[in-house]
């Protein structure tokens, strides 16, 4: 009997110590943790600016020692010849591998430009100058190449100068139209159908952006685009007709401020019918000593005071008005007739 007490007291002990032990268990474990709720999704913008800054980190800076151009339609090399105003002795010369004879497959690179073959160089003023070895303008997504490719060519400075611009324009603006380039210059310079200018490898004329809503334009990207041309190389003006300027400057105010805009707006300068474009001008290269980078003989564009002056006798080109003039190639001084019956006059006296 009391054996059997003994067994019922230690096995209550037991439970008892169970329970006692296993509540204090339960006390010293964590509280479990809440499952962590998913991030969500990125939008479009930032998936957008996200693939924009890891495009421009892979970004290999160009190199214009061999350009291409895509044929877009099956052509022969005589035909691209004609089409691009590239000898065909070249183009051949170039595309050792390319048929000299039979239509080449669109969408076929097509090499036109090689620097080996010699380097660029602008001479004379931009309306009545000439481009040595014009640079075409590469291909590329963020813009078009002028519909007229017989335009596309510049110097390199120009051609480098541009390309970063409009690298960093698609840069800042993922996934936007690509930019409408117009008109550089002729390959070999000299005068084009439309324009005065254009002849010596320094302009270029650009669409302005379109709003992606109405029939406007986009005030921030294109104040944007000037911005960047202006800041990444030397700019000598851009042409804008003064009503697009208005809402220009108000974008530029709204990122810069007032005092920086008004410093930029010094390069910016009106020109009627520049309306639905901007036409960049480009600096001469230290290298292009017979390069003149504004326009002769009439021109409202002045060079910075106390700079060289590119043309011969080393003038200040802050006044126009001490300006060597240069004289066209179309034409130039011709004699008086009083000169010209003097000079028949002593001609006939020689004969006798």
């Amino acid at each position: 009997m009391l054996a059997g007490v003994v067994f019922l007291v230690v096995a209550a002990l037991a439970v008892t110590a169970y329970f006692v032990l296993s509540s204090d268990d339960s006390a010293e474990q964590e509280p479990e943790e809440t499952p962590a709720v998913p991030a969500p999704p990125p939008t479009a913008a930032e998936s957008e600016a996200a693939a924009a800054k890891a495009k421009a980190k892979e970004r290999v800076a160009p190199s214009f020692d061999r350009i291409s151009w895509t044929t877009t339609a099956p052509a022969t090399l005589q035909d691209l010849s004609r089409d691009w105003s590239v000898p065909r002795d070249m183009l051949t010369q170039l595309n050792p591998e390319l048929p000299p004879n039979k239509p080449i497959e669109a969408g076929v690179p097509v090499v036109l430009y090689a620097q080996t073959l010699g380097a660029s160089s602008s001479i004379g003023p931009p309306n009545d100058g000439r481009l040595i070895w014009g640079v075409p303008l590469p291909e590329d997504e963020a813009w078009t190449l002028p519909e007229d490719r017989t335009r596309a060519f510049a110097t390199t400075e120009t051609i480098a100068s541009v390309v970063a611009g409009f690298h960093a324009y698609a840069d800042r603006f993922p996934g936007a139209a690509p930019i409408v380039v117009g008109d550089l210059s002729a390959r070999r310079g000299g005068r084009i159908y439309g324009h005065q200018s254009h002849q010596s490898g320094l302009d270029i004329d650009i669409r302005l952006v379109k709003a992606s809503e109405g029939d406007g334009f986009d005030a921030e990207r294109n104040w944007f685009l000037a911005k960047s041309l202006i800041d990444g190389s030397e700019v000598r003006a851009i042409f804008l007709n003064r009503t697009e300027q208005t809402w220009l400057r108000e974008a530029a105010e709204a990122d810069v401020g007032a005092a920086s805009a008004e410093e930029y707006f010094a390069l910016i300068r009106h020109e009627p019918g520049h309306t639905i474009h901007m036409h960049v001008r480009f600096a001469c290269s230290k290298e292009d000593k017979r390069c003149v980078g504004y326009s002769l003989p009439d021109t409202d564009e002045k060079d910075p005071p106390k700079k060289e002056s590119k043309l011969p006798g080393g003038k200040p080109s802050g006044d126009a008005s001490k300006r060597p003039r240069l004289i066209p190639k179309s034409g130039g001084t011709t004699p008086s007739k009083k000169k010209t019956k003097k000079k028949k006059k002593k001609g006939k006296k020689k004969k006798k």
